[in-house]
């Protein structure tokens, strides 16, 4: 019997527990169900405006000569005297001496050419006053070729000094004084001072806004220069053709008298890397949005606080703005802020309330 009271007490203890704990689970108070609603994501948007957009087309180029030039000599010879000018990027004014050949032995054929035209002339005359006709064309020709010596030892002699061709700057200096040189050596490299060239590469999109039929000035800015350098080009030509490699149209701008300090604020010099902004034509009824808010071919607008999908046309990419030219009217608020997940009727709330 009290093997049995022994095995029974663990079995009432547990039967005890059981039924308090159904007691305190029926006795506590009903939790009050609630319906938990997610806040619709915020959204920031920009109230459209149509109107005229300035279009400004940036390109960047390099400057250079609108005409290059190798000097070379003309006769043979040993260089006797060079200009102090005649050093990379100095100036030289058209026609300004830079070099001197030897021209003693210029002299002495140009001396015996006239020499020959003497005796030709001379004998020329013998044969008229014996009225020797056969002698006489025999010497006509003697005569001629006598003058033809003359004018190429006139021109070799000029030749031994060489001069600048027309305004320029020094590019290279390739001989040095007491040099041998021979007809053909290449002495040096000129740019033309009195132009400057930059060609830019241009979008085909962007040379839709440009008009290459009326003069435009450009601004041409120094890249990466530590204070402000600008200077006024002139538009000249759209090239007609495409860069097979690029696929651009070059678009050249010239400046005038580049290096003239008294023109420009400060000397404009070949090699210079610039940013050039092309004024381009403006485009009425457009508004221009952050590139963010376009969704493809699509914005979304907000309305009634759901997002609209809308179709518009983008006339041009530009830094980061889109140029949009049909598609909104005044008065739509365009979605600026990009969600993981957007949707056309999804709903959102304004962030500025």
């Amino acid at each position: 019997m009290s093997r049995l009271l022994g095995l029974a007490r663990p079995l009432l203890i547990l039967a005890v527990a059981a039924a308090i704990a159904v007691f305190m689970i029926k006795s506590r108070p009903q939790l009050e169900a609630r319906n938990v609603a997610t806040p619709p994501p915020l959204v920031e948007v920009e109230t459209i405006r149509l109107g005229t957009v300035p279009v400004t087309v940036v390109a960047h180029g390099n400057v250079t000569a609108w005409r290059e030039l190798e000097l070379a000599a003309q006769v043979s010879g040993r260089i006797l005297w060079q200009s102090p000018k005649f050093e990379p990027g100095v100036v030289v004014e058209a026609g300004e001496p830079l070099l001197r050949i030897d021209r003693t032995d210029y002299e002495l054929a140009l001396a015996e050419a006239r020499q020959a035209l003497a005796s030709a002339e001379l004998a020329l005359a013998d044969a008229k006053a014996l009225r020797q006709s056969a002698r006489i064309h025999e010497a006509e020709a003697t005569v001629a070729a006598a003058r033809a010596r003359i004018a190429r030892a006139e021109r070799d002699l000029t030749n031994t000094e060489i001069t600048a061709p027309y305004r320029a700057v020094i590019d290279e200096q390739r001989v040095e004084l007491g040099q041998f040189i021979s007809a053909g050596t290449a002495v040096g490299r000129v740019l033309g001072a009195d132009r400057a060239e930059v060609r830019l590469p241009i979008p085909p999109q962007d040379i839709a806004f440009i008009d290459g039929d009326a003069p435009a000035a450009v601004s041409l800015f120094a890249e990466g220069a530590t204070r402000e350098a600008r200077w006024t080009g002139e538009l000249v030509r759209i090239e007609a053709r495409l860069d097979t490699q690029t696929r651009v149209v070059p678009v050249v701008v010239e400046v005038e008298d580049p290096l003239d300090g008294s023109r420009h604020a400060q000397p404009l010099p070949f090699g210079l890397f610039v940013r050039a902004e092309i004024p381009g034509q403006p485009v009425a009824d457009a508004v221009e949005l952050p590139q963010d808010a376009l969704h493809g071919e699509d914005v979304f607008v907000f309305a009634d606080g759901a997002l609209e999908r809308r179709a518009v046309t983008v006339a041009r990419l530009s830094n980061g703005r889109a140029l949009v030219t049909s598609g909104l009217a005044d008065g739509d608020r365009v979605v600026t802020t990009r969600l993981e997940l957007m949707f056309d009727g999804m709903a959102v709330a304004l962030l500025d309330g």
